[in-house]
């Protein structure tokens, strides 16, 4: 399984002209920089939730969550997952709210978790960038614990509350959790200075994506969708197969992927301790 994803994902995520053009609305790729698929079509497989970083546009944003959303669409289908962006206005200012994000914000983010986490077979996963990351901290951490158990990974980059939060999210398993700071984005050590390393997280998007790809598979190996299989683009693997336990935090990527390739950026890190 792993050897044909590992090959397969690469191919999607770089070559865009491999993208099929038959798809449906319930089925498309994600377009534009916004995305309410949750909210227009409902419950599908895979639920994500995207919080963008601050002055993005739309929803989801043009760098990261576009690419993180169509990364999870290449390795599971399309019509699997519904990616949903969070309506909030990130603005230079609120990133100076308590705990680095609106409140209008924390609530949309926390009603939309809420909601699909009423969807009975679905599997949830989510993430932010930047103000985003706040708010994905912030939305989490509130939530109940039976909306929390329904969330199978968060992963958030550029996030301005590593520090702050110790490292992880509050009241959430890290061994869910995945935070990806680079070397040098102060934003990552309790400020909001600003520099150019803090834009530049879309080369991570791979490994992100097959973090949270190995987690969803980690949770269908004990809690298996109803059909039991995804089609994939010309393939059908049917079932679901055995997967090792998750990752300590100490752990670069999940133990059951081939190792994958760092970006060129000499001492980039991850928090707790990923990538060191």
């Amino acid at each position: 399984m792993m050897s044909f994803l590992l090959p397969f994902l690469s191919i999607c995520i770089a070559v865009v002209s491999a993208r099929p053009a038959s798809l449906q609305a319930r089925q498309s790729w994600t377009v534009g920089y916004w995305a309410h698929e949750l909210t227009d079509f409902g419950c599908k497989p895979i639920i994500f939730i995207w919080a963008k970083a601050t002055i993005e546009p739309g929803n989801m944003g043009n760098t990261v969550g576009p690419r993180l959303s169509d990364g999870l669409k290449a390795l599971f289908g399309p019509a699997n997952v519904a990616t949903q962006g969070v309506d909030y206005w990130g603005f230079i200012e609120t990133n100076f709210y308590p705990g680095g994000a609106p409140p209008w914000g924390i609530y949309d983010m926390q009603l939309l978790l809420s909601a699909a986490a009423t969807c009975p077979d679905s599997k949830i996963i989510a993430a932010g960038y930047s103000q985003g990351a706040a708010l994905t901290h912030r939305a989490v951490e509130g939530l109940n614990e039976a909306v929390k158990e329904k969330i199978v990974a968060v992963v958030t980059f550029g996030d301005t509350q590593t520090y702050q939060d110790g490292g992880r999210i509050k009241d959430f398993d890290t061994n869910r959790t995945l935070i990806i700071c680079n070397q040098g984005d102060l934003v990552c050590t309790g400020t909001l200075y600003v520099f150019p390393v803090h834009f530049d997280y879309v080369k991570w998007v791979p490994l992100a994506t097959y973090y949270l790809a190995q987690k969803l598979l980690d949770d269908a190996a004990l809690n298996p969708w109803p059909n039991g299989s995804f089609v994939f683009p010309n393939v059908t693997i049917p079932g679901i197969p055995r997967i090792p336990p998750a990752p300590q935090p100490s752990e670069a990527v999940p133990s059951s992927l081939p190792p994958l390739p760092v970006p060129n950026s000499v001492g980039t890190i991850m928090s707790n301790e990923l990538l060191r």
